[in-house]
């Protein structure tokens, strides 16, 4: 019993010796981070949407009233300057030619007899054997038909126009969008028949807010995009009062010529607005979530080891897919981490190999 208990002081004692350490400081763990570039705006870029219009665009009909004959074109089909598109009956037009050739060839004989009648009566007058009132009774009689002849000459040019007219031709090169009637139907004069448009030349149409028209004047040139592609455009116009549904003005934008436009496409424009607050610009992938719904950053603080990790709470100010705009608990020049965020934590030692 002596023996064990003069043991037992001896492991109380051994038990209370400090142990050594065997533990080993882990290596700072490598991260991409960039500096952060304290701004004192920041840009947001709106898009507004709008439609292709040509400038051109005509809804061309007959200046005459009658019945559709034919329709030589359809919706869709190309057609060239001059070509003819549609017709009307021109049957009574036809007949009332005829007779006013008929009428004019009466007039021409009738004048060619009482022209050699008074040729004939000018000659007996030499010789003393006819009286100057019959001359002037055939001198009257033949300048009554020279002006019944001249009136029937316009009656007969006039019915050349309006036969002309009774065929629709194209005014320009163009395609046809849209038609209207179909052979068989009666129409009026100025009825729309077929909607004709450039293939080519358009203008776009896009609605801006007010608040952003200054900042529109203060561009020299636009980028419109249709069908994701941009081309050059020209601010020719814009409408003088607001929309009351959209609460935008409509702005029209010269567009160069270009080929596979469709009348009434989507055409987009990008306006960029400057925000006067103080903001600096990340990447999306440095951010993270954090408690109550904020965003945080990962900063690599100095320390006196090196670095070590920091959580930043932020406000994202504006953002799209790619970079964010944020501002809260970080300073100019601060080395936020960017990538690989999911095996980080705070407080743990890394060391910056990114962009300085």
């Amino acid at each position: 019993m002596a023996r064990y208990l003069t043991v037992l002081p001896l492991l109380l004692l051994t038990a209370c010796q400090p142990v050594a350490e065997t533990s080993v400081s882990k290596a700072p763990h490598p991260v991409v981070t960039e500096r952060l570039v304290l701004a004192p705006d920041y840009p947001i870029t709106h898009r507004f949407v709008g439609r292709l219009y040509s400038s051109t665009t005509s809804q061309v009909g007959f200046e005459l009233a009658g019945v559709v004959q034919s329709i030589s074109v359809d919706t869709g089909q190309r057609v060239e300057r001059g070509q003819v598109m549609a017709a009307l009956d021109d049957a009574l037009l036809a007949s009332e030619a005829d007779q006013l050739t008929a009428n004019l060839e009466q007039i021409r004989a009738q004048r060619s007899l009482v022209d050699t009648t008074l040729a004939r009566q000018r000659q007996l007058e030499a010789q003393g054997y006819q009286s100057q009132q019959q001359l002037d009774e055939l001198q009257s009689q033949q300048n009554e038909l020279a002006a019944r002849q001249q009136q029937l000459q316009a009656s007969l040019d006039a019915n050349r126009i309006r036969r002309q007219k009774s065929q629709l031709v194209a005014p320009f090169d163009g395609v046809v969008s849209q038609r209207q009637l179909a052979p068989g139907q009666v129409v009026s004069p100025g009825q729309p028949v077929l909607t004709l448009v450039p293939d080519q030349q358009a203008e776009a149409r896009i609605g801006v807010p007010v608040r952003l028209l200054s900042r529109l004047t203060a561009q020299g040139a636009f980028a419109i995009s249709v069908q994701g592609h941009n081309h050059e455009a020209t601010l020719v116009g814009r409408s003088a009062e607001v929309d009351p549904v959209t609460r935008t003005v409509e702005l029209r934008f010269a567009l160069p010529p270009l080929e596979n436009l469709v009348n009434g496409d989507l055409a987009y424009l990008n306006v960029e607005e400057r925000v006067p607050t103080a903001a600096v610009k990340v990447p999306v992938s440095a951010l993270i979530s954090g408690l109550r719904g904020r965003w945080n950053l990962m900063v690599a603080a100095p320390a006196e080891s090196g670095f070590v990790l920091e959580r930043r709470d932020v406000t994202i100010l504006h953002s799209d897919d790619r970079i964010a705009y944020v501002s809260g608990a970080i300073d100019d020049q601060d080395r936020v981490v960017t990538t690989g965020l999911q095996s980080l934590v705070a407080g743990q030692r890394v060391y910056p190999d990114g962009k300085e």
